[in-house]
């Protein structure tokens, strides 16, 4: 593959708060060849982007471009990367050099701030991260509402089997 662009969103609710990240690669002829939407747990906004911004370099590693382009909508890491601020917060300091040290092992790079606008995309990946755990829960929710008007009705020898059940489940896995 020739060139590559990857578009990298982080984000918290809250400062720090719960975070996700989601990342786009697409090629030169703008055709999706990637997506990644997920939570990175607790974590501020800054350390969010960072971390999209690694798994990005990660994922474009494996495609082996000539060159890769990636595009995020915080400028402050942006110009981290690039050199044009200096890194202050130790941890900021550390996910910088993962980043940096993973884009040399790219042949040509490069970081550019776009719009929050034109990164939507990725922006759309990780708010679905969220909204997939918001999801979740509720049916987490639900089922044990189930289980538990199920288990009602049950005989003391039925629950001793459904609390031996439920052990080897938890040493299942």
């Amino acid at each position: 593959m020739r060139k590559l662009f990857v578009y990298v969103n982080g984000s918290a609710r809250g400062n720090p708060g719960d975070a996700a990240i989601g990342v786009v690669l697409s090629d030169e002829r703008g055709h999706v060849v990637e997506e990644v939407s997920q939570l990175i747990g607790r974590a501020t906004g800054n350390v969010a982007e960072y971390k999209a911004l690694i798994e990005g370099i990660r994922r474009a590693i494996a495609y082996a471009p000539d060159e890769a382009i990636f595009l995020m909508d915080n400028q402050l890491v942006a110009n981290q990367i690039n050199g044009l601020c200096q890194v202050r917060e130790p941890h900021l300091q550390h996910l910088s050099n993962i980043a940096l040290e993973l884009l040399s092992q790219l042949p040509r790079w490069r970081v550019n701030f776009i719009e929050r606008e034109a990164n939507s995309a990725a922006h759309r990946l990780t708010e679905r991260a969220f909204r997939e755990r918001i999801r979740a829960e509720r049916e987490r929710a639900r089922l044990r509402r189930e289980i538990e008007d199920e288990l009602i009705d049950l005989s003391l020898d039925d629950l001793r089997k459904v609390q031996a059940f439920l052990r080897h489940l938890r040493t299942q896995s």
